[in-house]
C-alpha cells in the first residue's frame, strides 16, 4: 500500500532516536493547513527503548505532534504506510500538529464494557 500523493501529504524521510521526524514538503506550511502524515519508516526499528513523543521539523522548527485531546503522540502509537490526518496549528508563537486518527492516551481504558447500575424496576 502506498501513501496518496497530494500537496498536504508529508512522508517521513528520517526518524531520530529522540522521535524527531524529517518529512517531505516541510516548508511554507500555514496555520490551519490540512496535514497528512505517512510513516515510510517504522519508528520501532529506530526507537528501540521506551516510546518517545514525536516531533516533526516544519518551517525549520521542531513541532510537537499531538492527538485530538492535546496529548503527545508517542512512537508506539503509529504504524507505517497508514495516513494520519490532522492540521498544523499556530497559537501565538507556538505551533503543533494535531492528528485526529491516532490511538490516544485516554483510550487505554475506554475499550472495557460498562454496565448500567440503574435499578430498572
Amino acid at each position: 500500500m502506498n501513501c496518496n500523493c497530494c500537496s498536504n501529504m508529508h512522508k517521513t524521510t528520517a526518524i531520530s532516536t529522540t522521535g524527531l521526524l524529517t518529512v517531505t514538503n516541510p516548508n511554507n506550511i500555514g496555520n490551519f493547513d490540512s496535514f497528512r502524515l505517512c510513516f515510510t519508516i517504522n519508528p520501532s526499528n529506530i526507537i528501540t527503548g521506551a516510546p518517545v513523543s514525536l516531533t516533526v521539523t516544519l518551517n525549520g522548527t521542531a513541532t510537537p505532534i499531538v492527538d485530538e485531546w492535546g496529548y503527545p503522540v508517542k512512537s508506539d502509537k503509529v504504524t507505517t504506510r497508514k495516513p494520519y490526518f490532522g492540521r498544523y496549528i499556530t497559537v501565538g508563537s507556538a505551533s503543533h500538529v494535531t492528528l485526529i486518527n491516532v490511538p490516544c492516551v485516554t483510550q487505554a481504558g475506554a475499550t472495557t464494557a460498562t454496565t448500567n447500575t440503574e435499578d430498572n424496576e
